[in-house]
């Protein structure tokens, strides 16, 4: 009955549950509207079966459960819960800081040794779009509890807005056999409040989720595009970007996505800083999509 009441509660708040949840375990699944190999969002359960959290990195959805019974909780026993959600939260960040630095220092070492791209790669021939300082080099895959699967990939790096490189960003010619998609990040790496740019400060700066959909609007604008690598990153890029340019006018372009969070997205960084949207015409589309066939903003 509990199993069925926390995948009830995580299916109100617009996700797919996993089948099954361990106890005392936090488990990875789809993050709103990705497809079955995503795995952007993340729910526990806590021992007593009582209680737990459920969130979604994608799109920022962060909410506690806790179980109905039959009689209503006491006083006493909502200060638990919350005394025991907040205790777990605190050893979850700290152990996620800690394996975000050491991230960090493997970006670093792995960034240095790889090298600069030319637009000969596989990935920008189809993109139709230049390099940017992108690099390119052997990515090790992390699955089966180790890092395997060697290939080659476009490698891109995520910055601090202290202008730390925290992560990396590998993206593959084509979907990878392993990973059912032709994106990955250094695993446990940061990335909320990371990002990448291209071209130097403009009046006008653009805001997007990928390096394709940054690189075409670079290309067709000249305007500075900075790069929040997903839907659910951008409201925390665009806060950053306005804090370091309190007087540019800064455009969010959004993903027209089938599932409606890019959109969603959008909206939502935008009011946050004051800023506008724009989004591609056809739903599907982002703007590479539409920059690549000759259209243009």
């Amino acid at each position: 009955m509990t199993l069925q009441e926390i995948q009830d509660a995580i299916r109100s708040a617009g996700l797919e549950p996993p089948d099954n949840i361990q106890p005392s375990k936090i488990i990875a699944f789809p993050g709103m509207g990705k497809p079955k190999y995503n795995k952007a969002a993340r729910c526990f359960l806590f021992d007593d079966l009582r209680g737990g959290w459920f969130m979604d990195y994608s799109t920022g959805l962060f909410e506690t459960w806790q179980a109905d019974k039959s009689k209503a909780f006491t006083k006493e026993e909502r200060q638990a819960f919350k005394a025991q959600c907040e205790r777990d939260r605190l050893a979850r960040d700290r152990a996620k800081l800690k394996e975000q630095q050491q991230i960090a220092e493997k970006a670093c070492r792995d960034w240095a040794r790889y090298v600069y791209a030319n637009s000969n790669n596989p990935y920008l021939c189809r993109k139709k779009i230049q390099p940017y300082g992108a690099k390119t080099g052997v990515w090790r895959v992390w699955a089966g509890g180790k890092y395997d699967f060697i290939q080659e990939a476009l490698i891109l790096p995520l910055f601090d807005e202290n202008l730390k490189l925290m992560s990396l960003q590998a993206i593959f010619a084509d979907k990878h056999p392993i990973l059912g998609r032709d994106k990955d990040f250094l695993k446990g790496g940061q990335k909320s409040g990371c990002f990448w740019w291209i071209g130097k400060k403009t009046a006008i700066i653009l805001i997007a989720e990928g390096f394709a959909t940054a690189a075409s609007l670079h290309e067709h604008t000249g305007h500075q595009v900075f790069i929040a690598f997903d839907a659910g990153n951008l409201t925390n890029v665009a806060k950053i970007v306005r804090a370091k340019n309190p007087d540019a006018e800064i455009i969010i372009c959004g993903d027209n996505d089938l599932s409606g969070v890019g959109q969603a997205a959008a909206r939502e960084a935008a009011l946050a800083i004051g800023g506008k949207y724009i989004l591609p015409p056809v739903v599907g589309q982002d703007f590479n999509d539409v920059l690549s066939v000759g259209c243009h903003v």
